[in-house]
């Protein structure tokens, strides 16, 4: 069998396995969130009166049985661990925030669901009748259910997974393809969220760099995000339905998925047999020439190369020529055989030239600074640096106002500035050494979160 027609025969398995796959660990996930609801009956509450039917079943807990959905009536709702007002606060959701009730307590508690875990709210607080609220819109996680945010690994698997119930949830406001295959042959996939006849696009790049997954993990929860107020939410003054209706945005969470399973997997993240050979020399030459004393798993936990070992950051074709490079393919550093050789970078250089947004985003870590010179002509330059200003004042992040021309050769940013000539940002997320641990999703999430909108805003009123 030649190469496309192992490409294409890998395509069917990955789309099929993404439409339809992954049923026995979903269905775990899910049978672990619904064990503490079972019950004999399921009942109903009367939104008129407030009272619980008569057939109720009170459970060991105390609670009166339920299954239904309720939203905050008040400005804001604290969500506890236990029901008690000195019970560890979880979160605060604000006004018409839905959660799914599981018991009305007895002493004015409710029992809800938030995030998989089991909390309490103020029965009071809470109302049957949704709410369409006409107060500022605020981002609640309680809604958000999808994307697992709780564990320390995101990989492809993860991905596909959400994916899947992403596209089955929203499928009525997202497209999701394949833009191409990465080295060891995994589907490298791209959302789109927006209408058609939308004027503009956006494009959004994350997982650039293996051992630097939480950019993907922070993306997928963007797109979840995104998706989910889609009807509900509005920024600046902007339903999101309306910013979606005028700008498109194209994401892809995971440029080099290969990277990612062998950072988090090891040998286990790549299939074929001669990559794993190709690993253990590369970690057998470093450690000789080099002198580092790690063992293999630890010298993977930071690789970022492709499964053949070029180094994504210096492959695009920009400058490639003037690229400081290792001599030969590893885990990072290596600029390739030539420019633009690798599948990753022909993937995403097809599919932002079909598509010519109006800005490109490059998502790495680390640092919390966004990038936008890159030697590029004044115009390009004018509106990445607005771009990249506008950006920064949302996410509290520094606009790094000078960098080393030579540090864009090579990059994605780089050809997109200098040679695509569309503007294009890198945004560095959060501070510690790759791969990020889980303890900074928070704030990175908190920075990032309605970034998206306001670079929506900001290319409509351009």
């Amino acid at each position: 069998m030649n190469v496309l027609r192992f490409r294409k025969a890998v395509a069917m398995a990955l789309i099929a396995v993404l439409l339809t796959g992954c049923t026995s660990s979903k269905k775990k996930k899910e049978d672990a969130r619904a064990d503490y609801a079972l019950c004999e009956h399921i009942v109903s509450i009367d939104p008129s009166s407030g009272s619980i039917a008569d057939n109720a079943v009170l459970d060991v807990d105390g609670f009166y049985v339920v299954k239904d959905n309720v939203y905050v009536n008040t400005d804001s709702l604290n969500i506890r661990l236990a029901p008690n007002t000195e019970s560890k606060l979880v979160t605060i959701a604000p006004y018409g925030t839905g959660l799914q009730r599981t018991g009305i307590g007895q002493d004015g508690w409710d029992r809800v669901e938030y995030e998989g875990d089991i909390c309490y709210v103020n029965h009071s607080l809470v109302t049957v009748v949704p709410i369409q609220s006409t107060k500022s819109f605020e981002f609640s996680s309680a809604a958000l259910k999808i994307v697992e945010t709780k564990r320390q690994q995101y990989t492809y698997d993860d991905l596909c997974l959400d994916l899947e119930e992403l596209r089955k949830t929203y499928g009525d406001k997202m497209k999701l393809r394949s833009i191409g295959f990465s080295s060891d042959n995994r589907c490298i996939f791209e959302v789109v969220i927006g209408t058609d006849h939308a004027r503009k696009d956006i494009y959004l790049v994350a997982g650039i760099c293996g051992s630097e997954y939480m950019t993907s993990l922070v993306i997928m929860k963007q797109v979840e995000y995104y998706l989910h107020y889609y009807d509900a939410g509005y920024y600046d003054g902007y339903a999101f339905s309306d910013l979606f209706d005028n700008v498109r945005l194209h994401i892809v969470p995971m440029l080099n998925p290969d990277s990612a399973q062998i950072s988090q997997l090891y040998l286990q993240g790549v299939s074929q047999d001669a990559m794993k050979k190709q690993l253990r020399e590369w970690f057998d030459r470093d450690q000789a020439s080099l002198g580092i004393n790690q063992n293999l798993e630890t010298y993977l936990q930071t690789f970022y190369a492709n499964a053949e070992g070029t180094d994504l950051r210096k492959n695009f074709p920009y400058q490639w020529d003037l690229v400081a490079s290792s001599a030969e393919p590893g885990s990072s550093g290596y600029r390739g055989s030539s420019e633009g050789s690798s599948a990753e970078v022909k993937s995403i250089l097809n599919a932002v030239l079909q598509t010519k947004p109006a800005l490109v985003i490059a998502y790495h870590t680390t640092g919390s600074k966004i990038f936008y010179q890159y030697g590029q002509r004044e115009e390009v330059l004018a509106k990445a640096r607005d771009y990249g200003a506008a950006l920064a004042k949302k996410m509290t992040y520094e606009l790094a106002d000078k960098k080393l021309v030579e540090d864009g050769y090579g990059t994605l940013a780089g050809y997109c500035n200098d040679v695509a000539m569309i503007p294009a940002l890198t945004v560095h997320l959060g501070n510690g050494s790759a791969p990020l641990f889980l303890s900074e999703f928070s704030a990175i999430w908190n920075a990032i979160r309605d970034s998206w909108a306001e670079l929506l805003v900001e290319t409509i009123e351009w």
